[in-house]
């Protein structure tokens, strides 16, 4: 845990932004001190405009916040992350991070130098299976993100994938849950699935959301793509069907059945993917549905999913168990609490022990993190730092790996994994009586349940 009076997060999303502030309590909860939300307007693949935009949200953001330069978690849109969900054999200890690098090789379908990526250990599966979840980023992509942020001088602690600070804020919101719930996160350009189980996690996306939707009604309308985006906002809401009355006006009824259709394929599409969760992943049937994005607060969405589904349907509140300072519009809190997820997942980083803690910083920020040890050797995937009593450091794929501490077992594997990567050959001298720290920590801590504001 990090002690610091405040703890700054920030999401950014394919089409808003948000930044928040947080401070943590000495039981180990948060406080809400503000946030602040902006859309960003660019096409997908502008990135140059795109993290122009950025930059300018956050200026404006932080001016709003009163906030001076300081370390940020953020976290980036999961269309933007290869993610993948391994089922790896029971094997020795020692193996496992050979086995997961060569996963990483196999399934990352971009040269693995060429991104940063990252894994964590989620449980075992059917006859002690390994369940591992690889996360990649295109370097350059990231690089370019991480460059918007840090112009503003917000300085870069840990890089998260946004289905995953969703799925830390919920096990800290919903901890007392038994059975499978599933988080459905609407946002512009796809919805993203959690499902989620004690010790269990699994999640997909689908190319839908609320973009399609205004495609649709640009193409129904004959119109650009922001006026189909204004009249969306203006006149939108999911069709009821049946026997309920139409609108009044024939463009707002017209609208309406566009929103309609295209939830009805996304509701084929979720079918889909909880058969494959049963069927492929061995998880139960969802007991109950939480939403949560942009495009959820769009007027009879929460009906249509009940009508669908059959199911309870909520808004996921990922501040149950977070306070909120004085001054901070408690209406206006209660009703955008479903887009503060990924900010709560962020912000609980820094305050608690989460279930999922990856990091895909950046390699830029990773060698400053890792100037301060001295003779580093430059390798063609990371970088080595010279010898030291007990141990070294390594940069990997842009993940720093302090090997301090670690036990004789786990330095040599984490050795030859970089030395394999950069060419080398040579293992260290390793000297020194050294605690037995275990990679197996990360698989206990998946599967941990997050302490709550009240512990």
């Amino acid at each position: 845990m990090v002690a610091s009076t405040r703890i700054v997060s920030l999401n950014v999303g394919s089409q808003t932004v948000g930044l928040a502030e947080f401070r943590p309590q000495a039981n180990g909860g948060i406080v809400l001190a503000g946030y602040q939300l902006r859309e960003i307007l660019a096409e997908a693949g502008n990135e140059p405009v795109r993290n122009a935009q950025i930059t300018a949200a956050l200026h404006e953001m932080m001016r709003e916040l009163q906030l001076k330069p300081a370390p940020v978690n953020y976290s980036v849109p999961a269309q933007s992350v290869f993610a993948r969900f391994v089922k790896l054999p029971a094997v020795e200890e020692e193996k496992i991070e050979r086995i997961i690098a060569f996963e990483a090789q196999q399934n990352v379908p971009f040269p693995i130098e060429e991104v940063v990526w990252d894994y964590q250990l989620v449980g075992t599966g059917a006859e002690e299976q390994i369940q591992v979840v690889l996360v990649a980023i295109k370097s350059d992509l990231l690089e370019g993100v991480n460059a918007a942020i840090e112009e503003t001088g917000l300085r870069t602690a840990v890089v998260d994938v946004a289905t995953m600070a969703l799925y830390n804020a919920f096990r800290y919101s919903y901890s007392e849950l038994t059975g499978c719930s599933l988080l459905v996160d609407l946002g512009s350009r796809t919805t993203n699935l959690l499902f989620i189980e004690p010790g269990k996690i699994f999640s997909r996306s689908v190319p839908i959301g609320g973009s399609s939707i205004s495609a649709a009604i640009a193409k129904e309308f004959g119109e650009p793509l922001g006026a189909a985006e204004f009249r969306k906002k203006r006149n939108g809401f999911v069709h009821l069907g049946g026997a309920y009355a139409e609108p009044a006006d024939a463009d707002v009824a017209r609208v309406s059945k566009i929103v309609r259709g295209t939830m009805t394929r996304l509701h084929a599409e979720l079918m889909r993917s909880i058969s494959h969760y049963r069927s492929q992943q061995q998880g139960n049937a969802p007991m109950r549905i939480f939403l949560c994005g942009g495009s959820a607060s769009m007027p009879y969405m929460r009906e249509f999913f009940h009508e669908k589904f059959q199911l309870p349907i909520e808004f996921f509140n990922p501040l149950r168990n977070v306070a909120v300072a004085e001054g901070v519009p408690t209406a206006e809190v209660a009703r955008e609490a479903h887009l503060l997820g990924e900010l709560t997942g962020l912000a609980l980083r820094r305050a608690a022990t989460c279930p999922m803690e990856l990091n895909l910083r950046p390699r830029a920020v990773v060698r400053i993190k890792s100037s301060r040890y001295s003779d580093v050797v430059p390798g063609q995937t990371g970088v080595v730092t010279g010898e030291f009593q007990g141990g070294f450091c390594v940069e990997i794929n842009g993940v720093f790996h302090d090997a301090f501490g670690k036990s004789r077992v786990e330095k040599r594997t984490l050795w030859f994994r970089w030395s394999e990567l950069a060419g080398l050959a040579s293992e260290p001298q390793l000297t020194g009586d050294v605690k037995q720290h275990s990679v197996k920590r990360r698989k206990r801590r998946a599967n941990q349940r997050p302490r709550t504001a009240s512990t």
